[in-house]
């Protein structure tokens, strides 16, 4: 039997909305530690909550990004039904999970591969601090329009506006980086079938290209 590995990269956003106490503008980030648990299981019989892009019998990193946040606002009421949101003050906290999924008695190869994956997920990670910041800092300044039945529903919608901005703004800096390292890091590997290249070599590799891709798109 041929193990494949398979990686996922999710994101969370978890969030609420309060009013502004103050008209400083004011970010706060904590990083929390990676984590990281390892899974083993019989083949035929991988646990329920394995990517389902692992094929069967394959092995597959999770990293899981997260951003958590509480938002102060300043609130512009429209109408009894409308408001306009002011994002003013954050409370961010940012966490990497990680989990390795490996079936029993699958070759060092495979195990050395999937710790791959999680070193470049922890790559990003270390951006996580600057990425929040940066991510909380463009919405500054911006207006969050939101329409409900009455004003606690409108406050409700935009609120959840923000946080999805939010979200996204720090995914494109975090998340997506490492997905897209971690892609280059699979063709280079051949899914970890490829055993001419050690694992941390490749990482290395994907690194590098992933670099000199972002500094191509920015200019």
């Amino acid at each position: 039997m041929r193990l494949r590995a398979s990686p996922s990269v999710a994101a969370v956003c978890l969030g609420i909305l309060l009013p502004a106490a103050n008209a400083r503008a004011d970010i706060v980030v904590t990083v929390e530690a990676p984590t990281l648990v390892r899974v083993f299981f019989e083949s035929d019989r991988p646990p329920p909550e394995m990517p389902v892009s692992a094929a069967e019998g394959s092995a597959a990193c999770s990293n899981v990004f997260e951003i958590e946040a509480k938002i102060e606002s300043s609130v512009e009421v429209v109408s009894p039904t409308a408001v306009h949101v002011y994002p003013e003050n954050f409370e961010i906290v940012t966490r990497l999970k990680s989990t390795i999924y490996l079936p029993d008695r699958s070759p060092s190869l495979l195990h050395e591969h999937e710790e791959g994956h999680r070193a470049i997920g922890e790559h990003f990670y270390r951006d996580a601090e600057a990425a929040a910041r940066e991510a909380a800092q463009s919405l500054i300044g911006q207006s969050f329009e939101g329409i409900g039945l009455d004003r606690a529903e409108a406050e409700q919608r935009a609120g959840r506006s923000v946080l999805a901005v939010l979200k996204d703004e720090y995914m494109k800096r975090t998340h997506a980086r490492s997905a897209a390292a971690n892609a280059r890091y699979d063709e280079i590997t051949k899914h970890g079938l490829n055993g001419r290249i050690p694992a941390e070599g490749a990482v290395e590799l994907a690194l590098a290209e992933a670099r000199r891709q972002e500094a191509l798109t920015a200019q």
